[in-house]
């Protein structure tokens, strides 16, 4: 990993141009590990994360590498569940800019981000089925939540490639940009996102994931109990009076 802090938002680039970014295990490893200290330090205020290169955002899972487990296949994926676990937890902005074609376990990836910047050339698919596997990073719960049991059943069966445009059409992606104003356009959405309070972001990430796992009832007396904490968040009183406060001041 290629990591940098540029003030409050930590860049973190998957830095394996060679093998199309694809994660191995010493990879998913170090992204978890950089995770991890992100999320405890205090001058860390949101994260961006994308690929070396114009060509490939992430390929996924190495797949030479998973050739060599052979019956261990299972069990070797143990980093990659610990990493998307820390991502999904991660109480910080996380924003995704996809630099290039998005594969597998790099397509995956961008279910847990807070925001996702595409480049125009970008793609996006889901070919484990095609090597006699399925999906393993949540694919088989995220898409049908978002395009539907239809259409996400194709798009894991088929192996179809989405465009940035569509994938935005989907609900997928955030925003499609030039590749040349990729990585800046994601560093000012972080910066926005980072001058927001920290603990209304926590809590508000927190009542979205528990969404996904819970009836509506349950997750609107969730949202109740998670409002009253943020309104006595210590840093509430100097937010509330930034954004009553003259337009110049505001967090917008």
């Amino acid at each position: 990993m290629e990591v940098s802090q540029l003030e409050t938002v930590l860049l973190v680039r998957i830095n394996r141009p060679e093998a199309a970014n694809a994660l191995d295990r010493l990879a998913l490893t170090e992204l978890r590990d950089v995770v991890v200290r992100a999320a405890d330090a205090e001058d860390v205020r949101a994260l961006v994360l994308t690929g070396a290169g114009e060509k490939v955002f992430c390929a996924g899972a190495d797949l030479k590498e998973r050739r060599s487990w052979k019956g261990r296949e299972y069990e070797a994926r143990r980093p990659l569940v610990e990493l998307w676990r820390q991502l999904e937890r991660f109480s910080k902005p996380l924003v995704m800019a996809v630099n290039g074609h998005a594969a597998g376990g790099g397509f995956e990836l961008v279910f847990l981000a807070d925001a996702v910047i595409a480049s125009e050339h970008a793609q996006f698919w889901l070919p484990e089925v095609q090597w006699g596997g399925i999906p393993g990073g949540w694919a088989t719960q995220f898409l049908p939540r978002l395009v539907g049991p239809v259409r996400a059943r194709w798009l894991i069966l088929s192996g179809e490639r989405l465009s940035a445009q569509e994938a935005r059409a989907c609900h997928i992606v955030t925003e499609v940009v030039p590749k040349e104003q990729l990585l800046q356009r994601a560093l000012t959405i972080a910066r926005l996102l980072a001058e927001q309070p920290p603990t209304a972001v926590a809590l508000a990430k927190e009542a979205v994931r528990q969404a996904l796992s819970m009836p509506l009832s349950a997750g609107v007396d969730l949202e109740d109990r998670l409002l009253q904490v943020a309104t006595m968040a210590p840093e509430r009183e100097a937010y509330l009076a930034k954004f009553f406060g003259p337009r110049e001041e505001r967090i917008s």
